[in-house]
C-alpha cells in the first residue's frame, strides 16, 4: 500500500500516517454518496484500523460512543434518479446510481434517507458557558470582562449579524479555556468532516470538547480550537462602517433638508413682507389721489392763507403804532432785564426778516437762535409756565409775567409743566427742530399786551 504524508498539527506531534489516511477517508466519505460502504468498510478493505479504533487508542481516557450513520436503502428501479428521489421525499443529490451491467434495464439505486432528529439536547463543550446580556452591555464590554478579544467572542457566536445590535436577554456563548470556532453539526455533516474542512487538529479538538468527535451527532456543538472567525469579524466591521457612513450621509442630508426648509421659510417671509409693503404703497397711492386728501389740502391752504393775512394785519398795525417798551408796569420792558435763553448761539433770522419763503408768507415775530440739537434752553425772565407741549412752533414753552409773554419754540423736549413758576436761568427744555423748521434752532419771541416786539431790543 502506498504511503501518504501526514500534516503536522499545531502544537502537537504529527499524527501516524495510517490515522491521517483514515481521517481523510472518513472526511470524504459523506461527500461520495454514490460509493457503497462506509468509512469503516473502506478501512476494512484497505486493512487499516477504523478512525474510532485509532482515536480510542490515542485517547484511552475519552469515552467512545458510536453514532449511527444516516439510514439508506437500496432500490431496484427503471425510473430515473429524480423520480425515485421525489417518491422518497429526498433531494435528487440523495439518490446515487450504482454501476449497471450491460443489458440490464433496471438499475440499483442507493437512497440516503434524512438523518433522524436527535432525541437528546445538543451537546455543548464543558468549557463553553452562557452569558445573558444585561442592560448597557456591548460585545466589546462582554469580551473584555471575559478576558477575550472580539474575534474570540465572535468565533463562539457565529450567528452574529452585527457588532452593535445586541438585545437585553440575548444569550451568548463564552469560551473559558480553549479558544476556537464553535460550530453546530448540521444534517449531512459529521464532526470529522468539519475538522477536516476547517483544518483543525484532531487530538486537540477531542481534548477541547472532552469527547471523541465521532461521538457527536447532528445538532451538537463542536469547538474547533485554533480556528478564528477573522472573516466574520472583517465582514461585520465592514457592515458597521457602511452603516455609520449611511447614518452620516443621512444626517448630512437631514441638515441640508433643514437648511433648505429654513431658506424656504426666509424666502416666504421676505415675499410676505414685500406683499405687505406693496399693499401699503397701493393704499398710499389710493389715499394720495382720494377726494378726502384733496379736501384736506384745500383746508390747509385756506388756513395758511388766513394765518398769513392775520400776520400781515398785525404787521401793519405794529407799523402804524410804534411800541414804547418803557411802558410802566412791564417788568421786561427795560433793556437788560432779559437774559439770553441759549448760550453760544448764532442769530440766523431777525425780527420781521423775510429771509425764507415761510417768513415771506408769515411775519417772523421773533428771533431765531441757531444751536446744536440738545443745547439747553433757559428762562430769559421770571414767570409762570402757561403752555408746555406741541403748539404753533412745534414743541413750545410759554411763560407769562404781568402783560408780557415769552415764547420758546421748536424744542426737542420740554422740562417744565403748565402752572410751574420759573426764574430767570431755569432749564425749560432743549433746542430741537420740531414743527416747521429748517434746522435746529430756538424761536424766541416776546409779546407785550399780545403783540410781538423785537427781542433783540430787550436782550443785553
Amino acid at each position: 500500500m502506498p504511503e501518504f504524508p501526514s500534516r503536522p498539527t499545531r502544537g502537537h506531534a504529527p499524527l501516524p500516517r495510517r490515522l491521517a489516511l483514515t481521517l481523510a477517508l472518513s472526511a470524504l466519505a459523506p461527500l461520495a454518496a454514490a460509493r457503497p460502504g462506509s468509512p469503516e468498510g473502506v478501512a476494512d478493505l484497505l486493512g487499516v484500523p477504523t478512525p474510532a479504533d485509532l482515536l480510542q487508542a490515542a485517547l484511552p481516557s475519552v469515552h467512545l460512543t458510536r453514532v449511527a450513520e444516516p439510514p439508506s436503502v437500496l432500490v431496484v428501479s427503471t425510473q430515473p434518479p429524480a423520480s425515485v428521489a421525489a417518491r422518497y421525499g429526498v433531494p435528487p443529490a440523495a439518490v446515487a446510481a450504482l454501476p449497471r451491467h450491460d443489458g440490464e434495464e433496471a438499475r440499483l439505486l442507493r437512497v440516503r434517507l434524512p438523518a433522524p432528529v436527535p432525541d437528546h439536547p445538543p451537546a455543548l463543550p464543558a468549557s463553553i458557558v452562557t452569558h445573558t446580556v444585561r442592560p448597557g452591555e456591548t460585545l466589546a464590554s462582554i469580551a473584555a470582562d471575559a478576558g477575550l478579544d472580539l474575534v474570540d467572542l465572535l468565533s463562539a457566536n457565529l450567528d452574529r449579524t452585527s457588532l452593535d445590535d445586541l438585545e437585553v436577554g440575548e444569550v451568548l456563548y463564552l469560551p473559558t479555556a480553549e479558544r476556537g470556532l464553535l460550530v453546530r453539526i448540521k444534517p449531512g455533516q459529521t464532526a470529522l468532516t468539519l475538522i477536516a474542512g476547517y483544518g483543525a487538529d484532531l487530538a486537540r479538538t477531542a481534548r477541547a470538547n472532552d469527547v471523541l468527535p465521532t461521538a457527536l451527532g447532528v445538532g451538537d456543538y463542536l469547538l474547533l480550537p485554533g480556528v478564528r472567525a477573522q472573516g466574520l469579524y472583517a465582514q461585520l466591521a465592514r457592515h458597521r462602517e457602511a452603516r455609520e457612513e449611511a447614518e452620516r450621509r443621512a444626517e448630512m442630508q437631514a441638515r441640508y433638508d433643514r437648511y433648505l426648509a429654513q431658506q424656504k421659510e426666509r424666502e416666504r417671509a421676505r415675499l410676505q413682507e414685500l406683499y405687505v409693503m406693496q399693499a401699503k404703497y397701493e393704499a398710499y397711492l389710493a389715499w394720495r389721489d382720494s377726494p378726502e386728501r384733496q379736501r384736506l389740502i384745500e383746508a390747509y391752504e385756506q388756513q395758511a392763507q388766513y394765518e398769513a393775512a392775520q400776520a400781515a394785519l398785525r404787521e401793519r398795525e405794529q407799523a402804524a403804532q410804534p411800541l414804547h417798551v418803557q411802558a410802566a408796569g412791564v417788568n421786561v420792558a427795560a433793556a437788560g432785564h432779559l437774559a439770553w435763553p441759549v448760550q453760544n448761539s448764532r442769530i440766523t433770522s431777525r425780527f420781521g426778516e423775510a429771509d425764507i419763503d415761510y417768513h415771506k408768507q408769515i411775519f417772523h415775530g421773533g428771533v431765531d437762535l441757531a444751536a446744536p440739537a440738545g443745547t439747553p434752553v433757559y428762562a430769559a425772565a421770571d414767570g409762570t409756565v402757561t403752555e408746555s407741549g406741541y403748539g404753533a412752533y412745534g414743541m413750545n414753552v410759554y411763560t407769562a409775567q404781568g402783560d408780557s409773554t415769552l415764547v420758546y419754540g421748536h424744542l426737542s423736549r420740554t422740562a417744565v409743566t403748565p402752572g410751574q413758576a420759573v426764574r430767570r436761568g431755569d432749564l425749560l427744555g432743549e433746542v430741537g427742530c420740531t414743527g416747521i423748521c429748517t434746522g435746529p434752532h430756538l424761536h424766541f419771541e416776546v409779546r407785550l399786551d399780545g403783540r410781538a416786539v423785537d427781542p433783540l431790543a430787550l436782550l443785553p
